[in-house]
């Protein structure tokens, strides 16, 4: 098997086209490749990569707040992470474990928990963690058994049963009188959410590079030999259903949209300049889940908690100002004196970056800034956030509570 070229690159670092460099962050792109980051980079709406011009003149390329991966066409990965901790060995281990905790506060993305075998001693990237993740809920449901419907069939056939089509009938069995063209309902497997799961695991059996992952959509598939791809992806969907007999289906049609359909500010691409690319906004990453994380911890019997209107854990809206800026306000307001607290957050460029701690403010992630500041009248010492540290200057949030 060919061995496949990978990079990871941190918000630190940047590629440039071709040639060496001494630098550990400048890192060299074979420029056949480099050309094809730089088209792909330029041809979408969110650019996950932004051009900046070195001291010597040289261009580069830097990640632009985004974290994921993305496969060229000759297979060469390219992983970017966050820069959390100094070390590049620890980083490339403590930054997936930190995408998937804020991947958790996400409503489309089912994350659980996984085994840090998977991105430890398989060196999984994001891609192929989420693939794992899919193939075992799609597992769960093959277990309990796929779901049969009444699906409609038409054919022609040597009986008579549901009604016949009369036009077809005349047009097939002219000189077939002993044939009938019907159709009837049968209770199938070939259901949309059947369909729909056949379709990504087909998708992903030719993205997918890790070799457990194959072996088990390979297995899948044979479990859903009696389904047929899906003939139209957006009618399945509006077909599927959501409701409590279908509860086993919830997560692995979570990963299906996901993978099928283009959320825009999710992105997972597949074809044009690249092979597939799966790539998260960190900045909504990090709203969704400080969101998610003083929603289960404030006290519901004394505190409102209350976000902009641009604020949800949904991956579909972009949580981006009038400015094009990331939305960082939000307020938790007592029931009890109305009193409220304003959370506000700073977004800095890790490369700018000088771990800077004030005495009002404390780094939850490596380029941002959580200030709690006395704005008329709201309250400032209500506030507490527990920090997990990996390293003397950068800190992870954890937890958040309230005293």
């Amino acid at each position: 098997m060919k061995k496949i070229k990978r990079f990871v690159i941190t918000d630190g670092d940047c590629f440039i086209r071709g040639g060496t460099s001494d630098d550990p962050h400048i890192i060299p792109l074979p420029e056949l490749n480099f050309d094809r980051l730089a088209d792909f980079t330029e041809s979408n709406q969110y650019p996950v990569m932004h051009e900046i011009i070195l001291p010597n003149g040289q261009k580069s390329l830097k990640p632009a707040r985004y974290a994921g991966i993305i496969t060229l066409k000759d297979g060469t990965q390219i992983e970017v992470m966050p820069q959390i901790c100094a070390d590049k060995d620890e980083n490339e281990l403590i930054s997936k474990k930190t995408l998937l905790f804020m991947l958790d506060s996400m409503l489309e993305i089912p994350v659980r928990k996984v085994d840090e075998l998977y991105y430890k001693k398989e060196q999984l990237n994001i891609f192929e963690v989420c693939v794992r993740m899919f193939t075992d809920e799609v597992l769960g449901v093959v277990r309990s058994g796929l779901k049969q419907t009444y699906v409609p069939y038409r054919g022609n056939e040597m009986f008579v049963k549901g009604k016949t089509i009369y036009s077809e009938h005349a047009k097939k069995n002219f000189a077939h009188k002993e044939k009938f063209f019907v159709e009837y309902d049968v209770f199938s497997v070939n259901r949309a959410e059947n369909r729909l799961i056949k379709s990504t695991l087909l998708m992903l059996d030719k993205l997918s590079t890790n070799t457990l992952n194959r072996k088990k959509i390979q297995m899948l598939l044979i479990s859903l030999d009696e389904v047929e791809k899906s003939p139209n992806i957006i009618r399945d969907f509006k077909q599927s259903v959501e409701d409590r007999s279908m509860n086993k289906y919830f997560n692995a049609m979570k990963w299906c949209r996901l993978f099928l359909l283009n959320k825009g500010t999710t992105t997972f691409f597949a074809g044009g300049k690249v092979s597939y690319a799966m790539l998260f906004p960190i900045d909504k990453l990090l709203c969704g889940c400080f969101a998610t994380s003083l929603r289960r911890q404030i006290d519901r019997e004394k505190y409102f908690f209350m976000t902009p209107e641009k604020v949800t854990n949904s991956l579909s809206n972009t949580t981006l100002d009038l400015n094009m800026e990331p939305v960082s306000n939000f307020y938790v307001k007592s029931k009890v004196d109305d009193s409220a607290i304003n959370v506000i957050f700073k977004f800095y460029d890790f490369h700018n970056y000088r771990g800077r701690e004030d005495d009002d403010s404390v780094v939850i992630f490596p380029v941002t800034e959580v200030l709690n500041k006395e704005v008329e009248g709201i309250k400032r010492n209500m506030y507490l956030i527990d920090l997990n540290d990996i390293d003397r200057s950068v800190s992870v949030l954890t937890e958040t509570y309230f005293v």
